[in-house]
């Protein structure tokens, strides 16, 4: 007599007999029927062919955290597909939470040979999605050799004002070497000399125009210099002479503070009595952020080596498990969005560059590992994060990184963080160029930055969003904003411590033109 081996499966009336890779039967007791009828397993996201006859047919699903999991047969028609609850599912339907286990179905009347095909499909998505902004570099306005090499190959102009003088005048230069840069009042005020370019880069500390090489004047946002203006501060001058970045090959900014609040926040909404637009608010508010030590960080995976990954052993295998996990628990399980480094964007990203983005969404599509028992899958990952380029709703796609890899899940229907010798993280593609360096669970963030005159207070003030009101202290008409030069007349110059426009304005200034710059950006 066969004798069946009780595997704790959940399924009433199954047995596991053989177990040898996807040879596995499985036996199912039919009370219509004396002895026991055959179940033949299907594996998670692949298929069987030649097949004939009514059949019983049993799959794996290896995960607590649900998906939906739909069953297809090339003939005949799929029937009474039961979970290992003992609960009939109706197919292509979300299976539930804490519902690991075989799955059994039946095949009926197929009339010849006939394939069967399982898929499984897990969608992960945060309640409130991570909204998109812009990183707010702080590499100075700068007057530099034109990078496509039509320059003359030396320093052309001479620098005014407060300006730095990069390059000696007169000496070589390499393209897109740095001449002139703004200097502590963080405002360019030389103009490009024949031979040489000059390049904006949108930040915090922008007047309310900026002159092109071309002599044209554009309106460019001017987060800082507004809210001195709303608040009677001195922050655009303090951010100017503190946060100056002079090195052309790193472009670091604003991206921690800004996912940070993408994050956490509601999406900015400004008090029309402000007179700031959405960008130059969710820039005050990446200001607030950007202060690493006020955000508490729980449940993380960390210092993940870049790879990138490959098929076999590799220095990312180790991490495949508890990446996976976290985008599991908090993104599936507590629906919130989690904060990554993706590191660099194709084509040309470095390892070393820090891309800090919420992430707020997953789609995990489960396939078996042939010879690797059921409880080992392969993983094909798509993630999508917000964007942290986007300024005036250009550029407002979102980053969507695929990974693929092998992991294995316990019994009790997590990934199994002991196992990680036999994971293999087996590949990047999208907007991936290497693993991410960390996936971090926010708990809970203080609201200050590095810029002492700037606080939460003012700033819920002006967002309706997040505590400000329309009827407030701002109802009204906007101020009548002046350049930085009218403002700050008079007061004491401010000592250090240690571009793309917005909107056509009435007066004929014209939206800045979209620089070209490398998409990279980090945390100072």
């Amino acid at each position: 007599m066969r004798r069946g081996i009780q595997h704790g499966l959940g399924i009433r009336g199954i047995a596991l007999v053989v177990s040898l890779g996807w040879s596995w039967t499985l036996w199912a007791a039919d009370p219509a029927k004396p002895g026991l009828d055959p179940v033949k397993p299907v594996p998670i996201g692949g298929s069987i062919s030649e097949q004939s006859g009514d059949k019983s047919f049993g799959v794996y699903v290896p995960t607590k955290f649900g998906g939906n999991l739909t069953v297809t047969s090339s003939q005949g028609k799929v029937e009474a597909l039961t979970g290992p609850d003992g609960k009939v599912r109706r197919n292509g339907d979300e299976v539930g939470m804490d519902q690991q286990g075989w799955y059994t179905f039946q095949v009926t009347g197929a009339e010849k040979p006939y394939t069967v095909t399982t898929e499984f499909v897990q969608v992960g998505q945060a309640a409130r999605m991570p909204w998109s902004f812009y990183y707010w570099p702080t590499k100075s306005d700068a007057i530099h050799e034109p990078w496509d090499g039509t320059g003359d190959g030396r320093a052309s102009t001479q620098a005014l004002g407060d300006d730095e003088q990069a390059i000696s005048y007169g000496m070589p230069a390499a393209s897109g070497q740095d001449v002139v840069r703004a200097g502590p009042n963080g405002i360019l005020d030389t103009p490009p000399a024949a031979g040489d370019a000059v390049t904006w880069f949108p930040n915090l500390y922008d007047d309310l125009t900026w002159r092109g090489g071309d002599g044209v004047v554009y309106l460019t946002p001017s987060p800082m210099l507004k809210y001195d203006q709303l608040f009677d501060q001195s922050a655009r001058s303090w951010e100017a002479a503190n946060t100056q970045n002079h090195d052309i090959q790193r472009w670091p900014g604003h991206c921690l503070g800004g996912a940070m609040a993408s994050i956490m926040l509601n999406e900015p909404v400004p008090v029309p009595g402000s007179g700031l637009s959405v960008d130059e608010l969710k820039a005050l508010w990446a200001e607030l952020g950007e202060n690493h030590f006020n955000h508490q960080i729980g449940d993380n995976v960390n210092n993940v080596p870049a790879g990138p990954p490959r098929s076999g052993p590799d220095e990312c295998d180790p991490f495949v498990a508890k990446f996976h996990s976290m985008l599991e628990t908090h993104i599936r399980g507590e629906r919130k969005a989690v904060l990554s480094n993706m590191r660099g964007f194709p084509p040309n990203g470095k390892s070393n560059e820090v891309w800090n983005h919420g992430v707020g969404k997953y789609v995990a599509k489960f396939h078996a590992v042939p010879g690797r028992g059921e409880r080992s899958v392969k993983i094909d990952l798509e993630t999508t994060a917000n964007t942290g380029s986007m300024l005036n709703n250009q550029d407002n796609k979102p980053r969507v990184n695929k990974y693929s890899y092998i992991l294995v899940y316990g019994m009790n229907g997590q990934v199994d963080e002991t196992q990680a010798a036999l994971c293999d993280w087996i590949s990047v593609g999208g907007d991936a160029l290497y693993a991410p360096l960390n996936v971090m669970q926010v708990l809970a963030s203080q609201w200050q930055g590095h810029n002492p005159m700037v606080n939460e207070t003012n700033i819920r003030a002006v967002d309706m969003a997040n505590g400000g009101s329309p009827t407030g202290r701002y109802a009204g008409s906007p101020p009548n904003f002046r350049p930085a030069a009218s403002y700050e007349a008079g007061r004491a110059p401010m000592f250090a411590l240690g571009r793309r426009g917005t909107q056509e304005a009435t007066t004929g200034v014209t939206p800045a033109p979209r620089p070209r710059f490398f998409r990279l950006f980090g945390n100072r």
